[in-house]
């Protein structure tokens, strides 16, 4: 599980401009008014949308599937977050029908792409934290499997990640040592520098305090750590990001 108290916010009410692509508009205002965390949801118009569907036992997305016409969403939810390139990502799901004499068909699913005729939209933000959505082995779903604090430059970390399917676990400059981290322990990372261990789930996720007092939770798919010391009663461990291959 990942949550965070939501402690500074702001909110966004606007119109799309017709014929414009939808979430590649979502995203430039993204990065214009740099919102990196935030829910949102519209309604409207939608022409030509392109949906994909998640297949369980190829744990991935099958290819994504045009739907030519005209169709009114009035419900359409999602969320931003920032992907392993370093950007504010959009996610939406959409549910509609087709909008026209005659025409019964429905729609619902995850949007690629989609001509806006109308949205109508409200953002509402999460400026306390940045949340990063990368690939899931375990389902092929892009997850929010890791979350900063938002005065930490979670993107400038982001450009040292890999995506666990991008990890050589052969590389020799990793150590094969077993881990047996607890609370107490410290982390020495790369770019935050030495954390306080303040809870281990026993599996993947570490929560850790920072130098400036913040909490911080971190995935250990992401990195390899490798013992390097004691420290005010605890084991100091040092962190290895992940290699790309």
């Amino acid at each position: 599980m990942i949550f965070a108290s939501v402690e500074a916010t702001r909110s966004f009410v606007g119109s799309l401009d017709a014929k414009s692509e939808l979430v590649a508009s979502l995203e430039a205002l993204c990065r214009d008014k740099g919102i990196d965390c935030a829910m949102i949801s519209g309604y409207g118009y939608l022409e030509d949308p392109t949906l994909k569907a998640l297949s369980r036992s190829e744990k991935g997305f099958v290819a994504p599937q045009l739907h030519e016409g005209c169709f009114v969403t009035p419900i359409v939810n999602g969320s931003i977050s920032v992907n392993d390139k370093s950007q504010p990502e959009v996610v939406l799901f959409l549910q509609g029908a087709a909008s026209g004499r005659n025409r019964s068909k429905s729609l619902a699913g995850q949007l690629v792409s989609a001509t806006v005729l109308q949205f109508e939209f409200v953002i509402h933000t999460v400026d306390n934290v940045v949340l990063h959505r990368l690939k899931d082995r375990a389902t092929g779903l892009g997850l929010w499997l890791q979350m900063l604090p938002a005065g930490i430059s979670g993107r400038r970390i982001l450009e040292d990640v890999a995506l666990a399917d991008d990890v050589d676990d052969d590389d020799d400059d990793f150590s094969d040592e077993d881990v047996e981290i607890e609370a107490g322990d410290w982390l020495n990372h790369p770019r935050l520098g030495m954390c306080h261990v303040v809870q281990f789930d026993g599996e993947d996720r570490i929560k850790v305090k920072l130098q400036s007092g913040r909490i911080a939770e971190l995935m250990m798919t992401m990195f390899k750590l490798s013992l390097d010391g004691v420290r005010e009663g605890g084991k100091v461990y040092k962190v290895t990001v992940r290699k790309r291959r």
